[in-house]
């Protein structure tokens, strides 16, 4: 490393080191400016701690130590945490959401199920506050037609109509056919009665 010296008296403009360079100012008799390097063992400042980050209960504040060369840059800072303690919150009692929307129905016919849900979020309980009172999940029937019955025609030379149980939905059944080779399924509105031919 190299250190320039120099000698002035007071009429004399002091003497500019240069862009990473740190000016040190010596007075001993005559005045004696030194250049050192900018590098070195850095100068710190550390800022006074934040407020709390909570108003009530458990929180933090922080402070920030700033680090400085000779030249005057911040080089890096660090910030350091602590934990802070602010008077007990107020009890929060709990409340439902909204019901979500029903499931898919479990059946497509014969009377199934549906449900919804909701939560104790709005808000959640807290500080010893009281939970929600009631159900989370809410049941509903769904699909509660009658279930369309399949009926076969055994016989190979009959053409039938058949009587089945009143239901407001169509019902359904299987035919042969006369070659006995193929199954046609028809679906019959369930007021039509029996008729062979």
């Amino acid at each position: 490393m190299c250190i320039k010296d120099y000698q002035i008296d007071a009429t004399m403009e002091p003497t500019t080191c240069g862009p990473d360079e740190h000016t040190v100012y010596l007075i001993s008799g005559d005045h004696l400016i030194r250049c050192e390097p900018c590098e070195g063992t850095p100068d710190f400042s550390t800022g006074p701690w934040s407020q709390c980050s909570v108003t009530c209960g458990d929180g933090s504040r922080s402070r920030i130590t700033m680090y400085t060369n000779r030249c005057g840059s911040i080089i890096r800072h660090t910030t350091e945490t602590t934990p802070c303690h602010q008077p007990r919150c107020p009890a929060v009692n709990g409340a439902w959401s909204s019901w979500g929307q029903f499931t898919s129905c479990d059946k497509s016919c014969g009377e199934g199920i549906q449900v919804r849900f909701r939560t104790c979020t709005n808000p959640y309980p807290s500080t010893g506050g009281q939970p929600c009172i009631g159900d989370s999940l809410q049941t509903a029937s769904c699909n509660t037609q009658i279930c369309p019955k399949l009926v076969t025609l055994t016989n190979p030379t009959a053409s039938m109509l058949i009587t089945l149980p009143p239901d407001p939905a169509s019902e359904s059944r299987t035919l042969r056919d006369k070659s006995l080779t193929q199954y046609k399924r028809h679906f019959l509105p369930s007021h039509l009665k029996s008729n062979k031919e």
